[in-house]
């Protein structure tokens, strides 16, 4: 009798022990291996645009910017539509794809433009490749509306839109326009929708001298930082981006969002912080457990 119940205990710790040792492999692979992860119901699409290579006042960034922010993008779990030098019609093209991707109530659009813009009127037009603009009123008719890529994403009845415009360069046209005003207007977002702009409105926002403009270069840095809300991204963005540049630049949003977005949502892992939420002071680094985000 004794000797079956030993049996059986040796039995019963073994299952244990095998129990153990899988749930401890697990554990190593969560904590060694990290993915970038999201809801598997939410679908993420992502259209990036990047204009450089005009006939006047090229520009030297757009093009690093759009390869770099999508290979970026589909880390984060985004299916990317990219679209480099651009016409018109290509423009207008991508945008159409991009508005029937969306169309799902689960989906999250995200439009990136990198390239000349300009406002007239209070309207604020993206300037694609071969645009032959002479005087102001050749805007509607060659350029593109930010305005339109919006009425898509209201159209597709999504839950949640993105707009990110490094665009603020200073008018590229200079003669022929009556309107003297610099940057772009002030837009505002519609419920459930986030507006970002490397600078604030009526500003400008130089080319850079690197391979990416300042502020998306930021962006890159900072976006796939796990478990970072894209509220507390865009202000880590907007202070770093005002320092580097002495104030001289200061990213702006507009943002009507009703809940908590994450490019990286970094869930229930183990994760170091990083100094760069303050980039003036250094930081101990410490372990933290990031909570499982909702939207």
């Amino acid at each position: 009798m004794i000797a079956y119940q030993w049996g059986i205990r040796m039995k019963m710790n073994r299952k244990h022990s095998v129990l153990f040792l899988c749930i401890s492999i697990s554990t190593l692979l969560v904590f060694c291996f990290p993915k970038i992860s999201h809801s598997s119901q939410e679908k993420r699409v992502a259209l990036v645009i990047g204009n450089g290579n005009y006939s006047f006042s090229p520009l030297s960034n757009p093009t690093n910017d759009a390869d770099d922010m999508a290979v970026t993008l589909e880390k984060c779990g985004f299916r990317v539509i990219k679209t480099i030098d651009a016409t018109r019609k290509e423009m207008r093209r991508s945008i159409r794809k991009f508005g029937n991707e969306i169309a799902s109530e689960d989906a999250v659009g995200l439009f990136y433009y990198s390239g000349h813009a300009i406002q007239v009127q209070g309207e604020n037009y993206m300037i694609p490749i071969g645009a032959s603009v002479y005087a102001e009123d050749g805007i509607e008719d060659e350029c593109l509306k930010v305005s339109s890529v919006l009425r898509k994403m209201e159209t597709a009845s999504n839950k949640l839109n993105i707009i990110i415009l490094d665009a603020c360069r200073d008018n590229p046209f200079g003669r022929g326009f009556r309107t003297g005003i610099r940057g772009l207007a002030k837009m505002d977002a519609p419920v459930g929708s986030i507006f970002a702009f490397s600078t604030a409105p009526g500003s400008v926002a130089a080319d850079g001298i690197g391979r990416n403009g300042l502020y998306t270069s930021v962006l890159l840095e900072h976006i796939l930082t796990p478990g970072l809300e894209i509220g507390q991204l865009f202000r880590l963005v907007r202070v770093e981006v005002m320092e580097v540049s002495n104030y001289k630049q200061v990213p702006w949003e507009s943002s009507s969002l009703t809940g908590s977005f994450f490019f990286n949502t970094g869930r229930g892992i183990a994760v170091i912080d990083r100094p760069a939420y303050s980039p003036t002071k250094k930081h101990k680094k410490k372990e933290r457990m990031i909570p499982l985000p909702t939207f």
